[in-house]
Formats: structure tokens, C-alpha cells, sequence
């Protein structure tokens, strides 16, 4: 069957992109430099309780339609990243229905990156995220469920979902699903809480009436709960040239959750030490030096002093030696970041650029929630 064929396929009842129900780890990556390294260099203890949700980030205005070339480079990354490990996909800063200069059967580019994805043998999960889906998600996600049977995941903002009169969060997932036609079984709900600001008030209890409500539509294949403490500035957060602490309200909702009296509890999820909302490059001409470390209920960010482009990427080398000295530092041994961080302490190795620093970071936090989930 080629790419450009549509074929219905019939779902596979033995795939499972979250194998072990709460004591998963689903992790919503960009398709970046960074975030890549990290998932390429993960090992496969890491990875046996690992599912990235990759989101292809488009240019921020684009009118002109992207190369097929392009989409097919961006794909190629993620393959030579995650290989043929399970996945789910969505996009971010792109319609899906944004032209491209394909010349397959349907060259809008949500289904280039399926296509593409497709020709790679990659074991993808086609993400609708409902409340800002239109017609071209949802034909898209369900002739991507269609053919290669791996089912769909929506994504459900579970916090900002304009609900019209009459509807609750049960009919709204279940409209969804009824428009993808794929059965629920064979569904996943990513349920996203997107960023927890230090003045939001979320009580575990409202949370889990909430997902009692999502819970209502079925027996879904999986129930994540995704959330981040990381805001898009650290200014507001961490003093310049110091080691901060930003808590990890994320898995302390999720932690608490297990006390409700849930019917089901969820699986953990999180944006890595991002923040959901793409940044405008990988460091502008004000960005500060830092390197953010994950602990258990924290993460620390050792930050540097004035604009990066003035300070140098030596200033990381010093980040490092600030960081392999607390008693927080798991040691070289931990994950390929920490290994990273301590070869630069050390003066090993070169202390690298902005995405370098991103990827250790990362590499980093999905070995340490990986290792509290385990526990």
C-alpha cells in the first residue's frame, strides 16, 4: 500500500503507546534541535516508560506554502531521533491545512507529516485537539486513524474549552470522537492543563471532577494528564546569577490526584523544562544564559548574568561548576545531560550553545520522572 493510498486499516488491539497506565511518562516535545538530542541519546530502560508527543513547530508567519522537502526534512529528524518507538503527533504555529508543494494525494501539511511519517515505518498517533479543530483536522486525523490503525489521541485544553450551552466535557470528547470515527478503545485523551502560573488555583479535588467527566465517555486506551510549572520568561522567576527553584506544581496535582477517589487515575505528562508556547528562536539578542536541572518537586535553573550575546557561551561552563557542586547533581552517570554538564564543569568539553544546554536539560529531567515514576 503506498503513502498516497487510502486503505481502511482495522485497528491494532495490541498497540499501546503508554504501556504501564500511571506509571508512564508522556513528554510534549518540540521538534527542535535540543529536545531531539535528548530523546536520540535516552536509553532504553528511559525509554520503555517514555512517549513523546512531538509537535512539528511551523515559522511564525507564513503565508507561501512550505517545501515537501522541508516537511520531509522535519520528519527525518524525529525519525533519527525516536526510530519506530510509539509517538503521538500534532503541530504547533501551523494550520493543518497550510499548503505545501507536495505532490501526493492530499498535500495539505498536516497529511505531508503523516505521509512522510508513513514512509519511515514511524509508529505515530494522529492528535486532534479539540475546541480548535476545524474540518481539516478532523478529516486528516481520521484517515491517518483509518489507515494505519493505531487509533487517535485528542487533546483536550481542558481549562479554556469554550463549552457552547448544554454541552459538558463528556459530550464534548464524545462529539470529537464520533467526527474522527475511531472507537474509544482505541482513544487516547491527552488532558492538557498547559501552564500552572504560581497565582493559579487548581485543588486536586476540582481536578478530579473535571476528569471524572472525561472519564464518563468510556474506557479510553489512556487518560494523561499534561501540565508545566516552566513560564516563557524566567526573569519574573529567577534572579540573574543565582540558582533558583521553580516548583513542579504539574507533579504535585498529579501526586495528589492519586489520593481522589478517582475512578482511573492518569498517567503523568509534561512539557519537559519548556514552556507550551514555541519561543521565538533558540535565544534572541536579550536571552540569558541558563541551564535548568530537574529535581524531584523543583527545577533548579542556574542563570547567568546579562544578554548571552555580550556574556559568551563560556558563561555556561560556570553554570555547570555552579550546578556538579550541589548536593541536588544526580552525577555524570545519571543521564547523557548530566554527563554533558559534568564533562563542561570539568573543562572536558566545550560548553556549547543555547540548544546544547537545552538538550542536556532534557535529557536530564525525562531520565529523572522516568526514575519517580519507577519508584
Amino acid at each position: 500500500m503506498s503513502a498516497d493510498q487510502f486503505q481502511m486499516t482495522f485497528p491494532d488491539s495490541q498497540f499501546r503507546p503508554v504501556r504501564h497506565g500511571d506509571a508512564h511518562y508522556v513528554a510534549a516535545v518540540q521538534n527542535r534541535k535540543g529536545e531531539l538530542m535528548a530523546l536520540a541519546n535516552a536509553t532504553v530502560d528511559t525509554w520503555e516508560r517514555l512517549t513523546p508527543i512531538v509537535e512539528f513547530v511551523g515559522e511564525k508567519r507564513r503565508s507561501e506554502p512550505y517545501k515537501a522537502e522541508t516537511v520531509a526534512s522535519w520528519v527525518k529528524r524525529v525519525a533519527n531521533a525516536i526510530g519506530q518507538r510509539p509517538a503521538y503527533f500534532d503541530i504547533l504555529r501551523l494550520r493543518p491545512d497550510h499548503a505545501t508543494t507536495s505532490s501526493g494525494a492530499d498535500p495539505r501539511v498536516l497529511a505531508v507529516i503523516h505521509a512522510a511519517a508513513r514512509r519511515r515505518h514511524m509508529s505515530f498517533v494522529p492528535v486532534l485537539p479539540v475546541g480548535r479543530s476545524h474540518s481539516a483536522y478532523v478529516e486528516i486525523v481520521r484517515e491517518s486513524a483509518g489507515r494505519d490503525g493505531r487509533g487517535a489521541a485528542l487533546r483536550y485544553p481542558i481549562r479554556t474549552v469554550a463549552l457552547l450551552p448544554g454541552m459538558t466535557h463528556t459530550s464534548m470528547l464524545s462529539t470529537a470522537l464520533s467526527e474522527i470515527e475511531v472507537d474509544i478503545g482505541h482513544s487516547d485523551v491527552l488532558v492538557d492543563l498547559s501552564y500552572l502560573g504560581p497565582d493559579d488555583e487548581l485543588h486536586p479535588a476540582d481536578v478530579a471532577q473535571a476528569l471524572e467527566d472525561v472519564l464518563a465517555v468510556g474506557d479510553w486506551r489512556s487518560v494523561v494528564l499534561l501540565g508545566t510549572s516552566m513560564p516563557s520568561m524566567l526573569g519574573g522567576e529567577v534572579t540573574e546569577g543565582t540558582v533558583g527553584s521553580i516548583p513542579r506544581r504539574e507533579w504535585d496535582l498529579w501526586s495528589a490526584l492519586r489520593n481522589e477517589p478517582l475512578g482511573r487515575g492518569p498517567t503523568y505528562g509534561d512539557y519537559v523544562i519548556q514552556h507550551p508556547t514555541p519561543p521565538h528562536a533558540d535565544g534572541g539578542p536579550g536571552m540569558r544564559t541558563n541551564i535548568r536541572y530537574t529535581v524531584r518537586d523543583a527545577t533548579l535553573v542556574a542563570r547567568g548574568m546579562g544578554p548571552a550575546n555580550q556574556a559568551g557561551r563560556e558563561q555556561y561552563r560556570e553554570l555547570c561548576e555552579q550546578l556538579v557542586v550541589r548536593s541536588e547533581f544526580a552525577g555524570s552517570g545519571f543521564s547523557w545531560g548530566d554527563a554533558q554538564i559534568s564533562a563542561c564543569a570539568s573543562g572536558l568539553s566545550e560548553p556549547g550553545w543555547h540548544a546544547d544546554w537545552r538538550a542536556a536539560g532534557s535529557s536530564h529531567h525525562i531520565r529523572q520522572v522516568t526514575q519517580q515514576l519507577r519508584s
